[in-house]
């Protein structure tokens, strides 16, 4: 097969696998921001894991990346169901650390499996697993005409869903190497060490896989 008809055959895959805007993308880049399998949508670990030590109240310096096993570079982004100090929300504050792990979607409005996901979070997953150690936070990129998300834009979608985990604003899409070629939604678990548990994008599976990997790495010895 030529490398032009591989080209095609892969963003096929991506765009039937879930939600993807078929353009270019702007924001960060990391080195292994491609070792996904697009295939599947899955990441897998690209090479042995980072072993972050055990929890502290400062988070891991890097390297970091965005395969599973890498450590998760922290991130600042304003939050819009937030007031004052709150709304400037920080990755790795206190919550951070207090929890056993924190579940990240990055989201755009436009995005049907985002807006599945939406509907159900807060009863499949935040009533599931509260008092779990279990933190939720969600990221808009885009809202309905895939345009850079706003704080109005960003608050219609809190309150068409009724979100009561923060919801971030991400309008540089500085969170873009979790969701290649906008494949949306890209979700993303990380533990308390600064570790990535486990990522998925382009997924049309809604929170079934979700749960199932929060489960796993609840499930898992402290520090696995």
């Amino acid at each position: 097969m030529s490398m032009k008809a591989l080209f095609f055959a892969v963003a096929a895959t991506l765009a039937l696998a879930g939600c993807s805007d078929g353009g270019s993308t702007t924001g960060s880049t990391t080195a292994d921001a491609g070792t996904a399998p697009v295939d599947t949508g899955v990441a897998t670990d690209a090479g042995a894991p980072v072993d972050a030590g055990a929890p502290a109240e400062t988070y891991p310096a890097g390297p970091y990346g965005s395969s599973v096993g890498r450590l998760f570079e922290p991130f600042s982004l304003t939050a819009c169901n937030r007031e004052g100090g709150d709304a400037s929300w920080r990755f790795d504050q206190s919550d951070f650390f207090n929890n056993r792990l924190t579940l990240i979607m990055i989201s755009a409005m436009w995005c049907v499996p985002c807006q599945n996901e939406a509907m159900q979070i807060e009863r499949e997953v935040v009533e599931r697993y509260r008092d779990m150690g279990v933190r939720i936070v969600q990221v808009l990129v885009q809202d309905p005409q895939r345009r850079a998300i706003t704080p109005s834009q960003c608050n219609t979608w809190v309150n068409r869903f009724g979100l009561t985990f923060p919801v971030l604003m991400d309008p540089q899409f500085i969170t873009q190497p979790f969701v290649p070629m906008a494949a949306f939604p890209g979700n993303v678990i990380v533990d308390r060490r600064g570790r990535i548990r486990w990522r998925e994008y382009g997924s049309d599976r809604g929170l079934s896989s979700i749960r199932t990997a929060i489960d796993e790495v609840l499930a898992a010895p402290e520090g696995n």
